[in-house]
């Protein structure tokens, strides 16, 4: 991964094991062990999917087994960037929410068969988005890409609160239900708060264990299923393109919108993982992005032609790896071997399916937390104005109330699942696009204002500044060198009548890396030395103090030169935001 501006990212703190370093092999198993088991406790949905196709116990175990043959082809993928395929990072997928919906209709409008079929429209999209993604950079400033991740957190949050209360199971209500959840999330907190080393590490797989082992011993988990994972065969060869594909155009642009919706919930989950590998993170990396889409939209035609149930970026697992201090890409090439081998062992599916409600809410809850927290400080990052702060509320208002209010109040309208309204991710990007753009009719990324130097001209200049950087968005940090800049470069010319005139005219141009000023005023140059003048200057002469100035704003600055031009002269400064 590379900054915007060639230079490499910085090691986040709290992380043991950072992108290319090589754990020791007891860690890395174990971390990859952590991952399989808190990814795996997602793969209820194909289980879902297959009883709803009506298929008997083998053929669910292999419509399981397949997909996690695509899991881990996708693990490796995305971990590879090789020959502009996958970010580079640890990033694991999981079985599609996003996707599921559309999925479902599709089995029971014509089968499996038909789902699989349509599933490769909905992944073309994704590699067609995967290269014009970076011609569509800006729609999606940083502020937007921290809503994403915030609303991705948000909706996995609650995900876990329902699976952690049990809710629509026999098991719902029960103290025991409670106790397990409760048992979960304490376990984990602990290790991974008051622990050190692998304790820390492996907080979630422990408190995993621990929290299944009590769900067992207490009866808060389906016998039937427990007892499955000593009654499926050892070994089984999975069984691929068993149903085949079938296809038909009426279903075209639904799957089309399944294609989007995968390709905005991959943006903001690879936005975490870059952020969650660099400490010194500004902004997304579109071209890194775009190879992690393609990498996922490779994966899901994998998972469409063997047919398997479609992936996506998971958040949850960047949680995980965040949480767990090891975010090494190393361990994503054993766990998606793993993942690969362990797909011909029906007891590790068996085992998955298994796991008790509340254990899954815990860990769910847990690793949305600092998904949640990303998002904030993504979108804390940039400086708002009102329009930026409406368009980020009534689009968190849409996505929140997207489940809890409209949909619950009004039900599913006939037609919706295979349109922009289905998804909570696609409503909210829907709005807070169109409302970006809305905004920002009346926003100049190049403006020009006059600043009189009478005795208050560091009030306007300031406010002035400050105004333009919550319109433009930039960070507070750019602003204050800008201001320090300026106003030392005004108070010289102020302080020692550089000015022939007592007006200075300031133009400055924005864009996503870079702010360029030029001042222009009537008079003598201010000298800009490139070396901090001696002290004996600075006792002697005024020239001294006015090279001390100009020393002080070129410190400020990422570049500056002056220009002079029949008493004219023009201060060029250059402030990058990389």
């Amino acid at each position: 991964m590379q900054t915007a501006a060639g230079t490499g990212p910085k090691r986040p703190e709290g992380i043991d094991y950072w992108l290319n370093e090589k754990p020791p092999l007891s860690i890395t198993i174990m971390a990859a062990l952590q991952h399989l088991a808190f990814l795996g406790a997602i793969m209820t949905l194909p289980v879902l999917l297959a009883n709803q196709a009506g298929l008997d116990d083998e053929g669910a175990a292999g419509l399981v087994s397949l997909t996690m043959v695509g899991a881990g082809c996708g693990v490796i993928l995305q971990a590879l960037n090789r020959h502009g395929v996958g970010i580079g990072l640890f990033s694991p997928m999981h079985t599609s929410a996003v996707a599921f919906p559309a999925s479902l209709a599709a089995v029971k409008l014509g089968g499996l068969d038909l789902a699989f079929g349509m599933m490769l429209v909905a992944s073309s999209i994704q590699l067609i988005m995967s290269r014009i993604l970076s011609r569509l950079r800006s729609l999606f400033p940083v502020e937007i890409a921290g809503l994403i991740v915030l609303i991705l957190g948000i909706g996995l949050g609650l995900i876990g609160l329902r699976a952690f209360l049990a809710l629509d199971t026999p098991f719902e209500g029960k103290i025991l239900t409670f106790q397990t959840g409760f048992l979960t999330i304490t376990v984990i907190i602990l290790c991974n708060i008051w622990g050190r080393g692998r304790l820390r590490s492996f907080s979630v797989f422990i408190g995993l264990l621990a929290g299944q082992a009590f769900a067992v011993s207490t009866g808060v988990v389906n016998k039937s299923l427990v007892e499955d994972i000593f009654q499926v065969p050892l070994f089984a060869v999975p069984p691929i393109a068993q149903f085949g594909w079938e296809f038909r155009w009426e279903m075209v642009p639904g799957f089309m919108i399944v294609g989007l919706a995968l390709s905005f919930n991959c943006f903001g989950v690879l936005t975490v993982a870059q952020r969650a590998n660099d400490a010194t993170w500004k902004r997304p990396d579109i071209p890194g992005i775009s190879r992690g889409l393609l990498a996922e939209g490779l994966t899901n035609t994998i998972c469409s032609l063997i047919n398997g149930v479609a992936q996506t970026a998971s958040g949850g697992a960047i949680g995980l790896a965040q949480a767990s201090g090891v975010t090494s890409r190393i361990v994503a090439f054993v766990m998606g071997s793993l993942f690969i081998t362990m797909a011909f062992f029906p007891p590790f599916a068996a085992f998955w399916i298994s796991l008790s409600m509340p254990v899954i809410g815990a860990v769910l809850m847990f690793v949305a937390s600092f998904i949640i927290v990303g998002g904030i400080k993504i979108i804390t990052s940039r400086l708002l104005d009102t329009r930026k702060i409406v368009m980020i509320g009534l689009s968190l208002i849409a996505a929140i109330g997207h489940d809890s209010v409209m949909m619950s109040h009004f039900g599913r309208p006939e037609g919706t699942v295979l349109s922009p309204l289905a998804n909570t991710i696609t409503v909210a990007l829907l709005v807070a696009v169109g409302l970006n753009a809305l905004f920002r009719l009346n926003v100049h990324q190049s403006v020009t204002r006059t600043i009189l130097l009478t005795e208050d001209w560091h009030k306007s200049a300031t406010e002035l500044l400050w105004h333009l950087g919550h319109q433009w968005g930039a960070r507070p940090e750019i602003i204050r060198r800008l201001e320090h800049a300026i106003c030392e470069l005004l108070d010289a010319l102020y302080g020692y009548n550089l000015s022939a005139i007592p007006e200075v005219e300031l133009k400055a141009v924005f864009d996503e890396y870079r702010c360029q000023v030029y001042l222009t005023y009537q008079g003598q140059p201010l000298p800009i030395p490139e070396t901090r003048p001696e002290p004996d200057d600075l006792l002697h002469n005024q020239e001294g103090f006015l090279a001390l100035a100009g020393f002080l704003i070129r410190r400020q600055t990422d570049g500056i030169r002056v220009e002079t031009k029949n008493s004219t002269c023009v201060v060029t400064m250059t402030f990058d935001d990389w």
